[in-house]
């Protein structure tokens, strides 16, 4: 099966509709790609960069922006590459923030423990302070 990434950009005209002409653009390139078979892939990257801007540029509430992507991650016309949707699953827009938690998630694939100076992070599983 063919896949094809789709980067921040393209994240963010979906989830916002603006430019409208990118926007449109994109709803018919993944629309396109899904009834040709071809795999839409979105990166961890792409998830916590479009977080960021959804909560900081758009002033998206962090409980609606984590809503949002979660939504377009379990859309079947996309497919998440690594722990994205399974962190924005769990999180509920309190404690340690939605990019930590991310990277707790990538470190512990490969690593036992976590080290951090802070506080709201060492509150999760496998993550100590120094």
């Amino acid at each position: 099966m063919k896949s094809v990434g789709i980067d921040t950009c393209v994240l963010l005209r979906l989830l916002v509709g603006e430019p409208v002409n990118q926007a449109e653009k994109a709803k018919v390139f993944i629309e396109n790609a899904f009834n040709a078979g071809v795999r839409i892939c979105v990166c961890d990257l792409a998830v916590a960069e479009a977080y960021h801007a959804l909560i900081h540029y758009y002033e998206v509430p962090k409980i609606k922006a984590v809503q949002a992507l979660k939504e377009f991650l379990e859309s079947p016309m996309i497919q998440g590459t690594g722990h994205a949707l399974a962190v924005l699953e769990e999180y509920r827009g309190t404690g340690a923030g939605f990019v930590d938690r991310l990277i707790r998630m990538h470190l512990l694939d490969d690593a036992s423990e976590v080290m951090t100076f802070d506080r709201s992070f060492s509150r999760l599983e496998n993550v100590s302070m120094i």
